[in-house]
């Protein structure tokens, strides 16, 4: 290829560092989200409502793959500390993305009352009226991870988000100031990280609107767009003056 085009910089010093790819062939751009359809809501309960949630729970969203290298069990045992031995009775775990049958494992981690403040939602259409009502996103892999699209969505509706640190997926978070970065397959150090948001409402509130307002000025479909156009008009431009230079030598 003439030119290389990648979602996160993680991304990009695997090409250049480990497949000796030239930077100069390389840029990033992140993903972008409609920033339109996911967008925070005042008091929104959709949430609890579709998965009948009490709405005096505060509500920790995950959404993507069930394979063990997303760090689904990771948020299991985060969910077993807090509910379990620090008996938290403020929050609710919600997962999506799993197919039927996908879960069992995953709720088998769980403590029995656990298990009571974690649903499994499957696959949906409607995750951009679920997030506004939920109380903070958490990505948890343990694997390669890069900039997901899950995590942008959930900070387009001012999720605060707290990310496992590894490769890409820091790029999501600035940390404390739109979520935190945990130690990866920590989940003592993911629910470390949980409580300050729980307990500080205040906290959870500013950061929602930093994250929100990050989304809309680096993340929106529109800059991405933009900044594809960019590279490939330059591309092109140099294309015709290489050819340009290359029948001038003949």
């Amino acid at each position: 290829p003439d030119h290389y085009i990648f979602e996160s910089e993680a991304m990009g010093e695997t090409a250049t560092s480990g497949r000796g790819i030239p930077k100069s062939k390389i840029d990033v751009i992140h993903l972008g989200v409609d920033t339109e359809k996911f967008q925070p809501h005042t008091n929104s309960t959709y949430a609890h409502d579709t998965f009948n949630i009490p709405k005096d729970k505060k509500i920790i969203f995950y959404s993507g793959h069930m394979e063990p290298r997303k760090g689904v069990a990771v948020i299991m045992q985060a969910a077993n500390i807090m509910l379990d031995s620090r008996r938290r009775q403020d929050l609710h775990f919600l997962l999506l993305g799993n197919q039927p049958g996908e879960e069992q494992p995953y709720i088998d981690l769980l403590t029995p009352l656990a298990k009571k403040n974690v649903t499994f939602g499957g696959y949906r259409n409607d995750i951009h009226k679920i997030l506004p009502s939920c109380y903070a996103g958490c990505i948890a892999s343990t694997g390669w991870d890069s900039f997901t699209m899950s995590s942008i969505e959930m900070a387009s509706c001012g999720l605060p988000l707290l990310v496992s640190d590894m490769q890409g997926l820091v790029e999501t978070v600035v940390h404390g100031e739109t979520g935190f970065h945990f130690t990866t397959a920590d989940p003592t150090d993911l629910a470390e990280k949980l409580s300050p948001l729980l307990n500080d409402q205040s906290l959870r509130n500013e950061m929602s609107d930093v994250a929100r307002n990050r989304t809309v000025k680096h993340f929106s479909k529109g800059i991405q767009t933009s900044k594809l156009s960019q590279l490939l008009t330059k591309a092109l431009h140099s294309s015709a003056n290489n050819k340009h230079r290359a029948k001038t030598r003949r």
